[in-house]
């Protein structure tokens, strides 16, 4: 069996449904969020309601999943000693089910008597697939579509894997005919989901949602697509490198490269970096695990941001460098990424 993907999620004994966070993950344990748990919600199976414990994808929500955790099932809380935090992790022998994001939506493709949805989803992917060239194998379904929980107006949650295929398939939705951008009432939901978020204006989020590279509608649906790294691509196993949090900063600089920024965490490359604080003036990296900022700046963008700043130290050679992080507890409701001032560039 292949190694746990990110986007995949696991089933517990208790029915409760994980997310999982990243490639790599502790000897025993999977790092993973709680997202739906047997109550009352719209997503149900065999006659059984599921509600969902993260719905905007906030740093508060997931501080309340692991405080959940805490009182109810303290063994899925795992203070990971390479990061210096606690983390949501579910040990594998709690785990009951694995669903993986490519079989699901291969068993849609090849399947017959499938709802409404399903249906959607295979006419969107076999319409991708015609005009991106990427291989439905390098395709998969997440969210409530994999776990056969979702209802008639549930999102297309798409994963792409591999960094070139992503790019491909973002880069020919324009092609497809039934693709379009975000409406104006979907941007405005977006934009007052986000103000709970930023601590950014509504005249600067309106302009940061015009940006947002990886979220569409196919007849009438929302749907949006997430790289995953393929088994290749994953460069560092768990354990290899440890994470020092330096403090928090603002920052100005120019992205140099943006081809990981697909991927969660997105991987931006800066060069010409400004700042006040001393300890981020090498920084070298912006990393978000706010999805929000996947894939929407390009090479050339100048951005402002604001987050953490971490020395990350590769324990196989001694090597560090230092990254900006946005998407942490330390800056909740503080962080953020903003262009400033763009100088197009070819990707």
């Amino acid at each position: 069996m292949r190694r746990f993907r990110d986007k995949d999620y696991v089933e517990t004994r208790e029915e409760w449904f994980f997310c999982v966070v990243g490639e790599s993950h502790p000897p025993d344990r999977l790092i993973a969020y709680l997202k739906y748990l047997p109550g009352d919600g719209v997503w149900s199976r065999q006659g059984k309601s599921f509600k969902r414990t993260i719905c905007a994808y906030s740093m508060q929500e997931l501080v309340n999943t692991i405080n959940f955790l805490k009182k109810n099932k303290p063994e899925y809380v795992f203070y990971d000693e390479t990061v210096g935090a606690e983390m949501s992790c579910v040990p594998l022998n709690r785990i009951s089910k694995y669903y993986r994001c490519d079989e699901r939506l291969l068993e849609i493709v090849e399947g017959s008597g499938l709802d409404e949805l399903e249906n959607k989803t295979k006419e969107l992917v076999e319409s991708i697939t015609e005009v991106s060239g990427v291989d439905i194998k390098n395709m998969g379904i997440t969210g409530s579509i994999l776990l056969k929980i979702h209802h008639r107006r549930s999102d297309i949650d798409l994963v792409i894997y591999g960094k070139n295929n992503f790019w491909k398939v973002l880069q020919s939705l324009h092609s497809i005919n039934d693709v379009k951008p975000l409406d104006e009432v979907r941007l405005n939901e977006w934009i007052v989901k986000a103000s709970a978020k930023y601590p950014l204006s509504v005249n600067t989020l309106s302009k940061l949602a015009k940006l947002l590279r990886n979220k569409y509608v196919y007849k009438g649906t929302p749907f949006s697509i997430h790289g995953v790294r393929l088994d290749e691509e994953v460069i560092r196993g768990y354990g290899e490198v440890k994470y020092h949090s330096l403090g928090l900063a603002k920052i100005r600089a120019v992205i140099s490269d943006a081809t990981e920024s697909c991927f969660t965490p997105a991987i931006y490359r800066l060069s010409e970096v400004e700042t006040g604080q001393e300890y981020a003036n090498d920084v070298e990296m912006l990393a978000s695990f706010d999805g929000t900022f996947t894939a929407m700046f390009d090479k050339g963008t100048r951005i402002e941001a604001f987050g953490k700043v971490e020395r990350i130290i590769d324990l196989r050679d001694g090597r560090s460098f230092k990254w900006l992080l946005i998407g942490t507890f330390e800056g909740m409701n503080r962080e953020y990424i903003i262009p400033i001032e763009e100088v197009p560039l070819s990707r």
